[in-house]
């Protein structure tokens, strides 16, 4: 599979939401008022996708319009034409900005309207929104919220997932799209107890142990510890020359809202403590609507990094796996779009981490909402 390519193709967003946005309700799992929060880096599309045309995406329920500047530089604008709402992707490229393809107002990257056919004059105040963006890695990224906060050093740590960081290989597994809300996928992620019954095929049924969660600086951290294990089975075709017993280690690790690090196994030969090898199944979940999600996985490891065939055999046990989720989380869509606010729900001990992440995403809403910045 070419990186970058889109396994489903996203349906077209049932409304069209401009600059301003209408009251938000409460959106299960979080209180009134909270949907998603803003000011954080979310990835808006592989950087395969971007090019000399115009590229349109919904995110976070407003509809975006890319491209890049004739320098190779990523632009995100209003997708909607501020004039007469016909989609700036309808348009076309003049240079670094875009002619609207209704009555021909012209926008620049930085969104000011600087031509309209029909008269003369411009005023001062004719624009439309710019979003700052950033190319990290193989993605764009894009600041929803404030663009006063947009901060490139408040980028989820790319190389704790080893994207980019020296010593590691990662690929990219391209975009999905996911007919569940973002939150749903989050929960997924962090409690790793499902792998026995929907993974079954896939990974077999291996019970997980128990977790220890941890949280700092706003990361979440749910790791689970297997001592003395057999180097058999999925860790022998990883690292056929080790010997064993080993120490496996498998870790969810939510780096922001837009980027969680799912790891393992991390393995140890017993006895000697000398790493063998870490491999990272990384996802990239940026809201569509309150229904739906762009959903990016990739693979990284710090072993074998010129091994092709062991990069394509993982991105495809990837994908065999994220079948299989996206399966169950649909479903699980269908019943929370339908009684999430009113139907009880039960938490165990192996919610923990999913459980805390949803305090951290509640917490950071808060604060937007409050004007506030999220400092903890």
């Amino acid at each position: 599979m070419p990186a970058c390519a889109a396994w489903h193709r996203p349906s077209p967003p049932a409304t069209i939401t401009g600059p301003q946005r209408q009251p938000e309700t409460a959106m299960y799992p979080f209180e009134d008022g909270q949907t998603f929060p803003r000011n954080h880096w979310y990835i808006a599309a592989c950087s395969h996708e971007l090019g000399r045309a115009l590229f349109e995406r919904t995110i976070l329920e407003e509809r975006l319009v890319f491209y890049r500047k004739e320098d190779g530089t990523p632009v995100a604008l209003d997708g909607i034409c501020p004039h007469r709402n016909l989609p700036m992707a309808q348009g076309m490229l003049e240079g670094d900005a875009v002619r609207c393809g209704y009555h021909g107002f012209r926008f620049e990257a930085d969104g000011r309207c600087t031509n309209i056919p029909s008269q003369s004059a411009v005023p001062a105040s004719f624009a439309t929104r710019s979003y700052p963006v950033l190319e990290r890695w193989q993605w764009i990224w894009v600041w929803m919220g404030d663009p006063a906060q947009a901060d490139p050093a408040l980028l989820p740590d790319m190389d704790v997932a080893g994207l980019g960081a020296p010593g590691w290989r990662a690929d990219s597994n391209g975009v999905v799209h996911l007919k569940s809300r973002f939150s749903l996928l989050i929960d997924n992620l962090m409690d790793l107890s499902h792998i026995a019954f929907v993974h079954v095929k896939t990974i077999g049924k291996q019970l997980t142990e128990a977790a220890e969660v941890t949280e700092e600086n706003g990361r979440v951290h749910v790791i689970r510890c297997t001592p003395d294990q057999p180097a058999e089975g999925f860790h022998r075709f990883l690292h056929p020359r080790c010997p064993g017993p080993v120490d496996l280690t498998t870790r969810s690790d939510f780096l922001g809202p837009g980027l969680i690090c799912a790891g393992g196994p991390y393995s140890v030969m017993s006895g000697t403590g000398e790493p063998v090898g870490r491999l990272n199944f990384v996802h990239g979940l940026t809201p569509e609507t309150r229904h739906s999600t762009h959903y990016f996985p990739a693979v990284s490891r710090d072993f074998r990094l010129d091994d092709d065939g062991l990069s394509q055999a993982l991105l495809g046990k990837e994908r065999s796996v994220l079948a299989e989720d996206i399966a169950a989380l649909e479903q699980v869509e269908i019943v929370v779009q339908r009684q999430g606010d009113t139907r009880r729900e039960l938490s165990v001990l192996a919610d923990a981490g999913a459980i805390r992440v949803r305090r951290r995403l509640i917490a950071m809403m808060k604060a937007e909402l409050q004007g506030a910045p999220d400092l903890s």
